[in-house]
């Protein structure tokens, strides 16, 4: 385990004399400085090797002070601990710690001669009792260490966890355990190690228990990973080891509508949902409820209302605004997470199309042509950009058109000179219609940044992607190479297993909505019941696929 192989790696010569020695070179006898010299040089050329203990073994083997004789056995024991054996080290720490006679700590001082060797062998010791000794005792060493200032920071809090875990002090476990964890990197082994203990600690352990422990804590996150334990939202800028503080549901709902208008846009939902819960059931066991939400506001309400009676402490869905509103009504918004953009105050997995908007038109140039069509989807597009081009000094000329549109000469025709002159274009729409767009406009002679064309006025060419589907990508679709897109969901390295999964089921990949259901779900699993509202993302087409976009 990380804690366990972090404690013997700290180099004990922390607590030397003045020559970076335990015992002061000038104590040694002359006849015994060829066999003290063979156990120093034997150290300092590997604390592991077997020649340590041959080298101690010849100055034990002979009359000699005290010191020399402690200074032996702690070369001996420090070794067992570098190899792993513990009850070995632990009797040779103790043996030379008899020699030298207990030492109070109030009658200590740094001045007296064997205190460097006094701390190096309380210090080899205190590593093995954590790990291997009597948890107790181990305890008692720390804390003898803490005070005299020989052992602090990220060792001491690891060792203090260990012990108070292998003592069985949940309590004061858990506590040191996150006290350790704030202290750490996130890609360091023993982060892992921490949160493990952290998340099983935790268990049974009632809400007062938890306020108080929050209260004592040392650091601010420290205190906000034991708040979250209770529900409380440690917020937006908490590090993410903090929000995985918060509990993990044992029981999580689906609300689809599988009767109803409705109906026929839960076929995909419900593939999606299958294919997650195959891949994240392999992580941890988790209760699924599914419920049928129908497709009106009186069947969603119902849904929710007997999903609650279910003990789903998150649920997933339902879809439509009206109807989410109605699950509102008796679920509450703290229950609810919906594969979507947010609805009123219910948490969605998306990012709004407002967000997404406005990380196309702050891409874009100072003079950008915005293709909508005329529905509320496109609405909300133009009075986002029209907003935000305002806010950033720059104009817009927008161009309306049927949502059925399928030919787009005409609608084009009155943009060509602005965009042969560099214009930006963005496209409020789905990915369908912006292929159709831009294909329209390869055929007038102009050339997207980034694309397969070589010759013509080159422009920028921005979509809101909607229906993004691998299938959309690649061959036969050349026309979007080069197209920057702010998709509402898009794969990444977490979201491969799900892929593979749904494609292994369903005979090809999952489209965007497809992945929002897998974002909802791995939420829901991994205790992300508040998640915080998702930030919109700009993927390039490039090779048939998408991959990252650095604004120029």
């Amino acid at each position: 385990m990380g804690a366990l192989a972090l404690l013997p790696t700290v180099v004990s010569c922390r607590s030397t004399s003045a020559n970076g020695e335990l015992v002061d070179p000038s104590t040694v006898p002359v006849e015994l400085r060829d066999e003290w010299q063979a156990l120093v040089d034997a150290q300092q050329l590997d604390k592991q090797s077997s020649s340590i203990d041959q080298a101690a073994d010849a100055l034990l083997g002979q009359a000699a002070p005290i010191e020399i004789h402690a200074q032996a056995l702690h070369a001996k024991a420090e070794r067992q601990v570098l190899v792993g054996n513990d009850a070995d080290a632990i009797a040779l720490a103790d043996a030379a710690q008899a020699l030298l006679g207990e030492l109070p700590l109030d009658s200590a001082d740094a001045a007296e001669p064997s205190m460097p060797l006094r701390v190096a062998i309380r210090l080899t010791l205190a590593r093995a009792l954590v790990r291997g000794g009597d948890a107790g005792r181990a305890l008692t060493e720390l804390d003898w260490l803490e005070l005299a200032g020989a052992m602090s920071g990220l060792e001491l809090r690891a060792a203090r966890a260990v012990a108070l875990d292998r003592q069985g002090d949940r309590e004061r476990a858990l506590a040191a355990f996150v006290d350790w964890r704030e202290v750490l990197n996130g890609d360091e082994p023993d982060a892992g190690y921490a949160e493990e203990r952290i998340a099983a600690l935790v268990v049974g352990l009632d809400r007062a228990t938890l306020e108080s422990l929050a209260g004592q804590a040392r650091g601010p996150d420290a205190a906000d990973c034991l708040r979250a334990m209770i529900g409380v939202d440690p917020g937006d800028q908490a590090p993410a080891w903090v929000l995985d503080c918060r509990p993990l549901p044992a029981r999580v709902g689906i609300l689809l509508p599988r009767t109803g208008k409705l109906a026929a846009l839960a076929d995909a939902q419900l593939a999606a949902a299958v294919a997650s819960v195959t891949v994240l059931g392999r992580e941890r066991p988790v209760a699924v409820i599914w419920r049928d939400s129908g497709s009106s506001p009186e069947t969603s309400r119902k849904a929710a209302d007997l999903m609650i009676a279910d003990g789903a402490e998150v649920i997933i869905g339902p879809v439509g605004s009206t109807n989410v509103r109605a699950a509102i009504e008796v679920a509450g918004t703290e229950r609810l997470l919906l594969p979507s953009e947010a609805i009123g105050q219910a948490r969605g997995v998306a990012p709004t199309l407002e967000q997404r908007a406005r990380a196309l038109i702050e891409v874009a140039g100072n003079s950008v042509v915005v293709m909508v069509p005329t529905n509320g989807y496109g609405e909300r597009v133009r009075k986002a950009l029209d907003k935000d081009a305002k806010q950033l000094g720059k104009t817009l000329k927008v161009i309306e058109y049927s949502p059925t549109t399928t030919s787009f000469g005409p609608i084009v025709a009155p943009v060509l000179a602005e965009l042969r002159k560099g214009s930006t274009l963005i496209v409020g729409d789905a990915l369908a219609r912006t292929e159709l767009i831009v294909r329209q406009l390869r055929r007038e002679k102009l050339r997207v940044l980034g694309g397969v064309d070589k010759e013509g006025p080159e422009f920028l060419a921005l979509s809101t992607a909607e229906g993004l589907a691998p299938d959309q990508l690649g061959k036969g679709h050349e026309s979007l190479e080069g197209v920057v897109l702010a998709p509402v969901a898009w794969p990444d390295k977490r979201s491969r297993a799900f892929e593979d999964e749904f494609t292994r089921q369903q005979g090809s990949p999952p489209d965007d909505q497809a992945l929002l259901v897998w974002r909802a779900l791995d939420a829901a699993w991994s205790g992300a019941s508040q998640t915080h509202q998702p930030q919109a993302s700009l993927l390039r087409v490039q090779g048939g696929k998408v991959g990252s976009f650095t604004a120029p």
